[in-house]
């Protein structure tokens, strides 16, 4: 497990054991005071001291992530930009900031980090987090006050002096919405680090205190879409020219999209990494799109034994953020590590300049099914911002709380300003267009961002400071009736561009009403027209699998349930039974995927077991194999 840990504590009584009842196995790297414990893995972290003189070391700081560059006064204001330069470490970096300008910097620091300062001189220990919070930190306060913290929640509660349980209205959360909101999770007493923040411990009395100096404010800019179209290629070359260099190799997440073709489009060389279960309509696409670029092709076929085995395999990297399954490479490190050292994605595009982050109202066709008008919504108050949000929650188990109430009690107007679990927004419309991303553990597929750090050097260029001010001025309307990435891939790489979109089947440099319609039609034909027929039935064309057919297809709910069912009896939420009679009902055509999918992760999580004091935790178990299932098309549970 890659990850940092740390305790502090304001008495002093910190000793070289730290660590020692705490962690599965020792620690890389160890730093230990009288008041500061840290614990991390070099893959995970960088480090730097800066001295006082004769030795002595007056702040040491511990960087996990990365940054990109500072520009003075804040991103975005007139101080000029500079990239960090690649012969500079970057903890050693923002050391040399933060002696000239004090915590300051952080306004203008680009980056997807979270900084650690400990300045011994000033008896006092920082964690500074990037403004959307990518790089996410758990913390708690024991009895005792002492503050223990780590990359990684599953970790918290093993700690001898946490006490800790689910709390049941967070629970009730995450296994409605997959995610928890802000700084909420659903163990009592621990809590995610404030986005865009700098929490500061006083070592003196141990006092905590978060100062937010950074929070997303919609200022729409009243320019031509052209305008948008040239400033963000402009910025997303300038972004990937700085982050890549000549002496090493690069890798593309690549789909039959326009995202990760508009990275490699920025990319002079490239391999392409394209995950499927099989050569599809899709990874056809994908190929073609690589070839055309002059990028190697690589598939990495994942399959049913792939998608059960992320059960086990991914159970220590749960993070009450998505399910199982969606640290989508944890599989394949070995295939990408020994190819490239870096790899860029396009993830987020779609919630930052795609309609993703704009309320859509939904337009049921009856028997041809559903589609996404594309206008606004109006959201106008707070109730209608919780309305939004329950219609897309899976909340049809036998919980104790009631979801509404949850909501209700932690999204709620301070002033002028709104209240979102715990992060503060200046406006309902901030909420509204960013809420679903800010902080970025708010969106579920935080747990392939995370998977993707922690493997090697990566970066998704849209969450560089320049573009996401850029989304804070893009007017909603582009957002939703135009198509921002498809016209810049057309400026990058037009040959690119003229090959189809795999959902839309017409070319991305087309009009977004030809885009529109080709996605409806092409959908409309899958359901209703053509007779191809997958050689699997939890097989598609598109990237993912089916996952209720794979449900159906493959018993692993049973066998989870077999060996882990008396720890739902145990825990705030569905028995067993009921799992079970849910996993009927889901067999006989109803789909429940949403429910079971986000079951089967808390009930593989190590800190499931240790709450239930039941079961070993032992991170070397062996791993599942769909094989091991038995297969049949509908499969009876009574």
């Amino acid at each position: 497990m890659r990850c940092t840990n740390g305790v502090v504590c304001a008495d002093g009584a910190l000793s070289d054991g730290a660590f020692d009842e705490w962690l599965p196995s020792e620690p890389a790297i160890q730093y230990t005071t009288d008041h500061v414990a840290i614990a991390t893995d070099p893959n995970e972290c960088h480090s730097s001291g800066q001295s006082a003189g004769a030795g002595n070391e007056s702040v040491r700081c511990w960087l996990l992530g990365d940054v990109y560059g500072y520009e003075a006064g804040g991103v975005g204001r007139s101080g000029g930009y500079e990239p960090r330069p690649a012969d500079i470490d970057p903890a050693q970096y923002c050391l040399s900031l933060y002696e000239r300008t004090g915590l300051e910097f952080l306004e203008g620091l680009n980056g997807n980090y979270t900084l650690l300062l400990y300045d011994r001189e000033n008896r006092h220990f920082t964690l500074c987090t990037d403004r959307f919070g990518t790089v996410p930190v758990y913390w708690t306060r024991t009895d005792d006050d002492r503050i223990v913290f780590s990359t990684n929640v599953q970790l918290i509660p093993f700690h001898p002096d946490v006490d800790t349980a689910f709390h049941p209205a967070y629970l009730h959360e995450y296994l409605a919405f997959r995610r928890t909101f802000g700084v909420k999770t659903p163990l009592e007493g621990v809590e995610k680090l404030e986005p865009g923040a700098i929490t500061s411990i006083e070592l003196e009395n141990g006092s905590v205190r978060a100062d937010q100096y950074w929070r997303p404010q919609y200022r729409p800019r009243d320019e031509s879409f052209e305008w948008f179209v040239e400033e963000f290629t402009d910025r997303f070359r300038t972004v990937v020219d700085e982050w890549t260099h000549d002496d090493c190799e690069y890798g593309v997440l690549l789909s039959g999209g326009s995202d990760s073709r508009l990275v490699l489009a920025a990319l002079d060389n490239a391999t392409a990494f394209h995950m499927n279960d099989w050569m599809n309509r899709e990874s056809r696409i994908a190929e073609r799109v690589a070839l055309e670029a002059g990028a190697e092709f690589r598939l990495l076929e994942r399959g049913a034994d792939y998608r059960i085995g992320a059960l086990e395999r991914n159970r220590w990297a749960d993070s009450f953020n998505g399910w199982f399954s969606q640290p989508y490479t944890s599989g394949f490190e070995t295939e990408v590590t020994s190819q490239v050292d870096g790899v860029l994605s396009g993830l987020y595009s779609d919630s930052l300049f795609g309609e993703y982050g704009v309320p859509s109202p939904n337009v049921s066709l009856g028997p041809l099914g559903s589609m996404t008008v594309p206008i606004e919504r109006p959201v106008d108050s707070v109730d209608e911002y919780i309305d939004l949000l329950l219609e897309t929650a899976a909340d049809d188990l036998e919980m104790p709380t009631n979801l509404r109430t949850i909501l209700e009690s932690n999204i709620y107007r301070d002033g002028d300003q709104v209240v979102h679990h715990g992060v503060t927004y200046e406006s309902l419309k901030d909420v509204v267009y960013y809420g679903d991303c800010y902080p970025l553990s708010n969106d579920d597929d935080m747990r392939f961002h995370s998977d993707l750090r922690r493997m090697l050097p990566y970066r998704s260029p849209f969450l560089d400071n320049r573009l996401l001010d850029l989304s804070l001025s893009m007017p909603p309307r582009y957002k939703l009736r135009r198509d921002l990435i498809g016209q810049a891939v057309t400026r990058l790489d037009p040959d690119l561009a003229a090959i189809p979109h795999a959902s839309t089947g017409v070319s991305l440099s087309r009009s977004f009403p030809v885009e529109y319609a080709g996605e409806h039609f092409l959908e409309f034909w899958r359901k209703h027209v053509t007779n191809r027929t997958p050689p699997k039935p939890y097989l598609t064309d598109g990237p993912w699998l089916d996952d209720a057919e794979l449900l159906r297809s493959f018993d692993f709910t049973g066998e989870v349930l077999e060996q882990r069912g008396h720890l739902a009896d145990a825990f705030p939420g569905p028995n067993a039974d009921a799992i079970r009679r849910l996993y009927h009902t889901h067999c006989h055509d109803e789909d429940r995927v949403g429910e079971l999918y986000t079951l089967l992760t808390v009930l593989t999580m190590p800190v499931t077991a240790h709450l239930t004091d039941s079961e070993t935790t032992d991170p070397n178990r062996a791993k599942p194999n769909a094989s091991r299932y038995r297969q049949s098309r509908v499969i009876d549970v009574e």
